[in-house]
């Protein structure tokens, strides 16, 4: 796997306040692709190069896999990790934010035997609600 962990963690309250930021700015619609298999679910993304997404809270782990490209993920304890394809890796619960370095296929996958995506989302994930006002429009570099 093609993972590189940063030596400094971000704050929580950095966070928060990168994620109010990022739903404050003019938001794009990504395309989402869903698969379905025998006990599970894929929901595949692709975002552009330079776009920062900020996931929705997952309420389960599950597996991840970057098909093509590279990105810079930040989870909810705050590490960061430069991640390149191929790579495939477990994602625990919560908050999961990423900048796509190059353009990127990123694929969620959840065992399942659920099909109904509205259903599928009331299952997995909780909308994402920033909980503080926008202060400054980035996170801190690295030391």
């Amino acid at each position: 796997m093609n993972m590189v962990a940063s030596s400094a963690a971000v704050s929580p309250e950095v966070l928060d306040n990168f994620v109010a930021n990022v739903v404050a700015l003019p938001q794009v619609k990504f395309d989402v692709n869903h698969y379905f298999g025998p006990d599970i679910y894929i929901r595949e993304i692709v975002i552009p190069a330079g776009h920062v997404i900020v996931g929705k809270t997952h309420k389960t782990e599950h597996l991840c896999s970057l098909v093509e490209g590279k990105m810079i993920v930040v989870g909810g304890d705050g590490v960061r990790k430069e991640i390149s394809a191929p790579a495939v890796f477990m994602s625990g619960k919560g908050r999961k934010m990423a900048y796509a370095i190059e353009t990127v296929r990123f694929q969620n996958i959840f065992s399942t035997s659920e099909t109904d995506v509205d259903k599928l989302e009331a299952m997995l994930v909780e909308e994402v609600t920033p909980t503080l006002e926008p202060k400054t429009p980035y996170l801190p570099k690295e030391n």
